[in-house]
């Protein structure tokens, strides 16, 4: 599992401030219970508390109930009220100036403390499964936001996020590097999103394959991430590198949304596709994998007697067993998906399975041109 640990204590700052309640028309089967009676310890409080609430009520298989009732304990109505104070917006044409303005602040610091708390639970209790209930559960949140702010168009929604955040930041490296973190979870919700929408709208018998696929990629996702935040790239002493590899990550959603997008081409559309790349042979996986695992800077860090940045043997070899045993399972899904499609179909879904581990290997420019696996 990806075991993202990148504090919370900025959105707490900023975003995780306020949740709100409220319906949907897209998802009006949920029943959202805001679970406000479990009695927490007195001695615990803040982020404490909310870790008891989270680790009392949810374990795995979570349903979007569940978050959506997590995100509700976490209410702070009284802070709120200021900025719903109707009456007052009526009488004075100033407040009411004000009090717009205010509004759509309040309304995305609820939407984002709702988002990022449930996204935090799925991270760490969740798995490829309760990923899917989580965007279940942001799609109740996005209605309920545009409800509150019903000017901004579906696409829009979800920037509102980073757009208070950045209102109210002040630039430092740890502010930054929170941002990246928000703006890349939000681009994982797409992508997990699309997944959503793509196993719904996949043919009944190729369901299964297509669950099974989906699994994997996301082990695979969450193995890639582990050795570039423990292993690859600038070590712990780099202010950096939070957003450095948030930034890579968030381009890596963005590529699968539109790998998705061609695969949804060929399989509901019979569209074919060229491979595009060449095909990656054993040996330069093996090369991939054996240069991804030296920290850069490592001759910096011994000059400069910084041996303890450098990662152990023992975690180097953990993380790249799990990214090889992870891969293999991601192509054994892929290759039966493929196989049970028509011979045509079959063989353009094997090429872009080509063209999507070639784009794997290989450090990774800082952005990712999209358009580098535009359709």
């Amino acid at each position: 599992m990806m075991k993202r640990k990148t504090t919370l204590a900025i959105v707490s700052a900023i975003v995780l401030l306020t949740a709100c309640g409220g319906g949907s028309k897209r998802y009006a089967d949920i029943a959202i219970d805001p679970r406000d009676t479990l009695v927490v310890p007195e001695e615990l409080t803040g982020e404490d508390s909310i870790a008891y609430i989270e680790d009392a009520l949810i374990q795995s298989p979570i349903s979007a109930s569940d978050l959506l009732g997590l995100a509700e304990v976490h209410a702070l109505e009284e802070w709120a009220a200021k900025y719903n104070d109707f009456e007052r917006a009526k009488e004075s044409p100033a407040y009411a100036s004000e009090y717009l303005a205010n509004h759509r602040d309040s309304a995305a610091m609820r939407l984002g403390n709702r988002f990022m708390r449930m996204a935090n639970v799925v991270y760490r209790n969740g798995n490829a499964k309760d990923k899917l209930q989580w965007a279940i559960a942001v799609g109740v949140a996005l209605d309920t936001f545009r409800v509150a702010v019903p000017s901004l168009s579906p696409d829009s929604t979800l920037n509102e996020i980073l757009r208070v955040m950045e209102k109210f930041s002040s630039d430092t490296q740890g502010e930054m590097n929170m941002m990246c973190y928000v703006s890349a979870t939000i681009e994982y919700y797409r992508t997990i999103e699309a997944y959503r929408q793509w196993l719904d709208a996949v043919p009944e018998d190729l369901k299964a394959a297509a669950q099974e696929e989906y699994e994997a990629w996301d082990e695979l996702n969450e193995a890639r991430f582990n050795l570039w935040r423990d292993v690859s790239y600038r070590q712990e002493w780099y202010s950096m590198k939070p957003m450095e590899i948030e930034s890579y990550y968030e381009n890596l959603s963005m590529n699968r949304r539109a790998e998705l997008e061609l695969e949804r081409d060929i399989v509901l559309k019979g569209k074919l596709y060229r491979q595009k790349g060449k095909t990656v042979t054993a040996a330069q996986w093996e090369k991939w994998i054996v240069d991804s695992s030296v920290p850069e800077d490592i001759d910096f860090l011994k000059e400069s007697e910084m041996e303890d940045y450098i990662p152990s043997d023992s975690l180097t070899t953990e993380r790249v067993d799990a990214l090889k045993s992870t891969f293999t399972r991601w192509i054994a899904a892929r290759q039966a998906f493929a196989a049970a499609l028509p011979e045509e179909q079959g063989k353009s879904y094997d090429n872009l399975t080509a063209d999507i581990h070639s784009r794997f290997i290989g450090k990774l420019p800082l952005i990712i041109p999209y358009e580098r696996i535009g359709r």
